[in-house]
């Protein structure tokens, strides 16, 4: 999900929506209504479908992510949108608690290189594991949140370490994602450009989708799901579902009625549920992998100016 300045003009004329009112009625004066929650809802609405129609940038092969190291306290970890830096995440209200470590995605989450997504995924994980292992924290007692594309590396590493997962916008598989969300549509117009077709995204992914990571969350889990989200087409949702099912059946799943964004922002309130401590929010520090992950770059003809 791609968030620009443009957006955040509109979230703030979407925030103070919840103020009362007055209206003049002829014959009746002034009148004062009742928040207009509805009109912030199909603001937000609005709002998802700007995303869509946006471009996303032309690189989709930079491994490098950032790291943002909060409280040594708490045991909550974030993995952010794609294209969402943590002070656009703290604004939309996508990330209210106090966490341990933020993780926003590098380019290469999503891209047109199957080979590179799988990458960018497992190089997520292995960092989240290994701040574990530094700051001696057993992974029964961390809470991780996924947002958006962030429920891939986050469903990953909850079910290698049986931490608890609360993945919000989430879908079953990162191919037919790929292939069929509109939100991608530019990384898979790239794929067709170099050759790149489905059956083989498939095979580079295997073994990596959510709905193939699911025996090993704890029990306690949750997935929070958008009814109107136009980013998540109907079929990956209710391929979730079935592999929640079978494979997750004590997770809780909460549907909203909402879209995308209004999803992030909503699950909010289930994130409070589910974190097992609430401490107010600490200066954070920034860091790269180490060792940083070098800029990884296609070959020059194959790269989109």
């Amino acid at each position: 999900m791609l968030i620009s300045r443009f957006v955040l003009a509109v979230l703030f004329v979407v925030r103070p929506i919840n103020a009362s009112s007055i209206l003049y009625v002829p014959g009746r004066g002034w009148e004062r209504l009742l928040p207009l929650r509805s009109f912030r809802s199909a603001m937000l609405d609005l709002l998802d479908l700007l995303l869509l129609r946006r471009g996303i940038p032309s690189d989709d092969w930079t491994l490098t992510f950032r790291r943002i190291d909060g409280s040594s306290k708490s045991k909550v970890i974030y993995f952010l949108p794609w294209h969402t830096p943590l002070y656009v995440a703290r604004h939309f209200g996508f990330t209210p608690l106090e966490f341990l470590a933020c993780y926003e995605m590098p380019p290469a989450i999503v891209s047109s290189t199957p080979e590179l997504s799988v990458t960018a995924v497992k190089s997520l994980v292995a960092d989240a594991e290994k701040l574990l292992q530094d700051r001696g924290v057993d992974p029964v007692d961390v809470l991780v949140v996924g947002l958006s594309v962030g429920t891939y590396p986050a469903t990953l590493f909850a079910n290698r370490t049986g931490a608890r997962l609360c993945a919000v916008a989430a879908a079953d598989r990162a191919d037919l994602m790929l292939w069929q969300s509109p939100a991608a549509r530019l990384v898979r117009h790239r794929c067709v450009l170099r050759g790149v077709d489905l059956a083989r995204y498939s095979g580079v992914m295997r073994g990596l989708h959510p709905a193939q990571n699911l025996a090993g969350i704890a029990a306690e889990s949750m997935f929070i799901l958008g009814d109107r989200d136009p980013f998540i087409p109907p079929r990956r949702r209710k391929g979730l579902l079935r592999a929640i099912r079978r494979h997750a059946p004590r997770a809780r799943v909460v549907t909203l009625d909402g879209g995308h964004v209004k999803t992030m922002i909503a699950s909010a309130r289930y994130q409070r549920e589910l974190a097992s401590n609430e401490r107010a929010a600490a200066g954070w520090q920034v860091s790269l992998p180490s060792p940083p992950l070098a800029f990884l770059r296609l070959p020059a003809g194959e790269a989109e100016g």
